[in-house]
């Protein structure tokens, strides 16, 4: 019993068992009895719900008869698996299985040793009365036996499909169907779904002590396990409906799946259901697919029960509706009263019985929504605001969730890619009534107000070069400038006289003036600003070993930071903005257009810039990664490097010395020079090389080993055929100059850019992350002294708060900080926990789609997208969201959108797709620099899977799916 296992490998709910009563069987439904024992913690998500379902007015009726076995009558079991010591229950719980045959033997062992446990006389009994229940009280005397964890149907975690349902259930068979659900809670898909979940949740900060502490408890976010037993409803119709639309969060639509008989044809996916969207605010249908419904599932009403299988021979019948109007809208309105009895978007489980009742099976919250903040949110039926983040396909091209202190930092970057070094202004403030406003996590564009004077069709041709995926957006019939644009005022803040005073704060002439030098001669202007550049970075090192003057804070450290490359950004602003720009908009132009060979010339101008740090930066990796011997890379796997990352340190401090000394010599370098890089530059809360270095032997793992081509001579190949075709078109407007005599000193003054200057694309965007990499490693010493002092609670904490709270907790000690972390960092989970990160998302939350691509133009099993990058490649894809997980050498990486960051898988990667990102972003250039296919506008993670054969075109912009 629980007594004789040690508290310490008890999980939550197996401590509080200690406290619950022998309750093992309460009735759900019936008020007068123990229904109001049917809380979370004792009857489960699932069962709990159809206690508080059964007790609204209006919604009773809908309800079968219902029991729950208790946690308590699951206890026992529990604790009989949790101290068997011939299982792995302990190294499951642990996560120290890791490989998928063991992690499966492991639990179909547990399974079996479920259907053979011992039952107490209290279990017994509790049984016993359930099976006269069903015996004497249930229609058809057949029940549905389903579980009901205690995390179950809730907010954060579903369990969908997780365990194991028994329909049609005699009392004869009651008992074997109780521990088939039981033994499902051993499922190898459950402890998967529970890890995932858990990595899901890690914040940046947990970094290298999680992949040190592997030895976390899964069973804390398992639960408890209890069991609902429901009278069977004989479903001549049945299926799911959702109160917010799953497919785009729309939050006015209600979807239904429905088909004929028990609704489990709808959810196992045996027949194609009919699909219904209802507007619930227009009272109108907006879609109706019938499906093909060849087959319905029957309770089998003979004795023994069980379900069967019929075959519809009806042709008529198989593409019939399945409900009526009369139907449907009774079912929409029982879907309302549920929402509103949660309060929040629910799915439900319903069924039509012979005599047309409506019968309301299960409710559960919807996980997998997108949800704004409240204040961007308009109410059902008001006009709605069509919102853009920004940040996904420029900027900072990123889906990662902003902390506070990161929005705060990032607002002030903005105003200095601007050439504005003013603490005190901010472009962004947290108005959604604003074109341009901060929300919790993200940043967004209001664009009904630029709808106002942009029509939809030119918003998708200017989008086109930036990104082909957003331009797509707005051309697709989901963006309708009728029904978002503005029909408020254009906002006071952004008055002519307010746009007059932010352009004589932004230094345009002084920039102007830096391209136009830059144009003119850019080999004299690359040498001037390598100058500029040594000397800013000089001031920047010497500020670093000095580091924070406690009488003065982190806000004004930050502020002497940003000054000292604020010579360097000008620069760089300028030479990007009025020389560099213009020149490779044209290339692109020509690229995209030019559908003779002279395309492939394009094609190599638009890469192979000599002088790109970030290129360099990759270079470093891959010889770093390479003065490691093949044994030792292949001595630490993915999940283990946290233990070479130990062996390092003690080979550094002289305690080992089983490393090659050379590799010792340029780790320390490298940190010493490229410490500030990490996955998010211009977040200081994400992890830098120089405090996590996992994050840097992630990054050398992906370079090592048979097949990856040293970056170094992939960019020398890109530099020559650039250099080739430059020389090329000079030679051909030399012949002809006769004609056409100004086009020899075009060529010649775009050739000086390709070759001095348009390698500094990059570099202001490295020069501030070198900015934030010093502040952070400020921020972090701040940090652990608040750490110490109980102040905060754990790493992370601090990016919850701004630089200026810091300062003063740092001079009050009676300044609450926790109570300013508290709701933002919660803010900050949930954002973390989103399935999907929109680009553009209206304020009922519905996230728009680009129009289904023309396929008669492509053959059966192709994919229709952009190319960004030509050649062809074939491989198995590898599906990621971070560049921190798994990558083999000559896979495809696909990935929503990728940042410096990601730049060292390309070396190993035999292509590259892209959901997000034009010519100009990351992913495109990079493709280029290595010399890879790529192509964009691809819904990466709905119509790929890791494991896929493709093929990829970046020729014809399509990816042939071969199995």
């Amino acid at each position: 019993m629980t007594q004789n296992v040690p508290l310490y490998n008890r999980s939550p709910w197996q401590r509080q068992s200690t406290n619950y009563q022998s309750n093992m069987l309460i009735s759900l439904t019936n008020p007068s009895s123990s229904s109001s024992a049917a809380t979370t913690a004792s009857v489960g998500g699932k069962a709990a719900s159809l206690a508080k379902l059964s007790g609204v007015n209006g919604l009773q009726n809908h309800v079968p008869k219902s029991y729950a076995l208790s946690t308590s009558f699951f206890q026992p079991w529990v604790d009989a698996i949790s101290t068997n010591s011939s299982n792995d229950y302990p190294r499951l719980l642990n996560g120290d299985i890791t490989e998928t045959k063991e992690l499966e033997e492991a639990c179909q062992k547990l399974k079996s040793q479920c259907m053979t446990l011992p039952l107490t006389t209290s279990q017994q009994t509790a049984l016993n009365e359930l099976s006269n229940i069903i015996s004497t009280q249930f229609a058809h005397s057949l029940a549905a036996v389903r579980s009901s964890a205690i995390e179950e149907d809730g907010t954060d975690m579903s369990y969908a499909g997780m365990f194991e349902t028994e329909l049609g259930v005699s009392s004869r068979n009651l008992e074997v169907a109780v521990r088939r659900c039981f033994a499902s809670k051993f499922d190898v898909r459950v402890f998967l779904y529970m890890r995932a979940s858990h990595d899901d949740g890690e914040t940046e900060e947990d970094g290298d002590d999680e992949l040190k502490n592997q030895n976390y408890d899964v069973s804390d976010k398992a639960g408890g396990f209890a069991v609902v037993v429901m009278e069977m409803v004989d479903a001549i119709t049945a299926g799911v409906a959702f109160s917010a639309n799953p497919l785009n969060s729309d939050r006015d639509e209600c979807v239904v799946d429905s088909s004929y008989g028990l609704g489990i044809s709808v959810v196992d996916g045996s027949v194609t259901a009919d699909r219904y969207v209802y507007d619930k605010v227009t009272k109108k249908m907006v879609q109706q697919i019938v499906g093909s419904k060849t087959e319905e599932k029957r309770l089998c009403l003979v004795e023994g029960g069980g379900v069967q299988t019929i075959t519809i021979e009806d042709v008529a019948r198989q593409s019939a509706h399945s409900l009526s109007k009369e139907q449907l809208e009774e079912l929409v309105k029982l879907v309302e009263a549920v929402e509103h009895a949660y309060g929040i978007p629910i799915d439900i489980e319903w069924a039509y019985t012979g005599s047309n009742q409506l019968m309301l099976l299960q409710a559960r919250p919807i996980t997998t929504l997108f949800c704004l903040d409240d204040n961007m949110m308009t109410a059902a039926g008001e006009r709605r605001i069509l919102y853009y983040d920004f940040n996904i396909a420029s900027e900072a091209t990123t889906t990662t969730p902003f902390t506070h202190m990161d929005m705060a930092l990032y607002c002030r970057m903005a105003n200095v890619s601007m050439g504005i070094n003013d603490e005190d202004f901010s472009m962004f403030k947290k108005e959604p009534d604003l074109p341009m406003f901060n929300a919790e996590t993200r940043q967004y564009v209001n664009l009904s107000f630029f709808f106002k004077f942009m029509s939809t069709e030119y918003c998708a041709k200017e989008a086109m070069v930036l990104d082909p995926y957003l331009s797509s957006l707005f051309a697709s019939n989901d963006c309708d400038r009728k029904r978002y644009r503005s029909k408020k005022k254009w906002p006071k803040e952004c008055s002519a006289r307010n746009f007059l005073w932010l352009m004589r704060k932004i230094p345009i002439k002084k920039m102007y003036k830096t391209g136009k030098r830059f144009k003119k001669n850019p080999e004299k202007a690359k040498e001037e600003y390598l100058k500029v550049v040594e000397n800013d970075m000089a001031k920047l090192k010497a500020l670093q070993q000095r580091g924070v003057k406690r009488d003065e804070g982190l806000q004004q450290f930050s502020s002497e930071l940003l000054n000292c490359c604020m010579d360097s950004i000008l620069e760089e602003i300028g030479a990007i903005y009025f020389s560099i720009l213009g020149t490779f908009n044209s290339l692109d132009k020509k690229r995209r257009n030019d559908k003779s060979e002279l395309s492939a010339e394009y094609d190599a101008l638009c890469g192979g810039y000599a002088g790109d740090e970030l290129m360099k930066i990759n270079i470093d990796i891959y010889r770093l990664a390479n003065k490691l011997d093949a044994n030792t890379w292949e001595q630490y796997g993915h999940d283990k490097l946290y233990q070479l990352a130990d062996r390092i340190q003690q080979n550094i401090d002289g305690t080992l010395s089983d490393l090659p000394t050379e590799f010792l010599t340029e780790w320390s370098a490298f940190l010493d020079k490229h410490g500030y890089d990490g996955e998010d530059q211009m977040f200081i809360s994400s992890p830098r090389y120089q405090d996590s270095p996992v994050l840097l032997l992630t990054r050398l793992r992906q370079n090592s080993g048979i097949g990856i081509k040293d970056p170094a001579d992939i960019h020398h190949e890109q530099v020559l055929k650039r250099r080739q075709v430059m020389n090329q078109q000079l030679e051909t407007a030399l012949a002809q100059r006769f004609t056409r005599p100004f086009r020899p000193s075009r060529i010649r003054q775009r050739n000086a850019v390709l070759e001095h200057t348009m390698w500094i694309r990059n570099a202001p965007k490295l020069h501030i992350a070198k900015v934030i990499g010093v502040l952070r490693e400020a921020v972090l010493h701040v940090e652990k002294e608040l750490i110490d002092a109980n102040r905060l609670a754990h790493r992370g904490d601090i990016f919850h708060l701004d630089l200026e709270e810091v300062d003063k907790a740092l001079i009050d000690d009676t300044f609450d900080l926790m109570q300013l972390v508290r709701p933002r960092m919660m803010a900050h989970q949930r954002a973390v926990k989103a399935t999907e990160c929109p680009l553009l998302i209206d304020s009922r939350c519905r996230i728009l789609r680009p129009d289904p691509p023309n396929q008669d133009d492509v053959e059966e099993g192709t994919l229709l997208g952009t190319a960004v990058s030509p050649g062809t490649a074939m491989g198995r894809v590898r599906v990621m969201r971070s560049p921190d997980e798994r990558f083999e050498s000559g896979e495809i990486l696909a990935a929503t959108v990728t940042s410096p960051a990601w730049t060292p898988l390309f070396s190993g990667a035999s292509a590259v797709v892209l959901q997000i990102g034009g010519a100009l972003q990351h992913g495109a250039l990079c493709a280029r620099e290595y010399g890879l296919p790529a192509v964009s506008n691809i819904d990466v993670h709905n119509v790929l899977k890791t494991g896929m054969l493709v093929e990829v075109n970046g020729n014809t912009g399509t990816i042939k799916i071969i199995e």
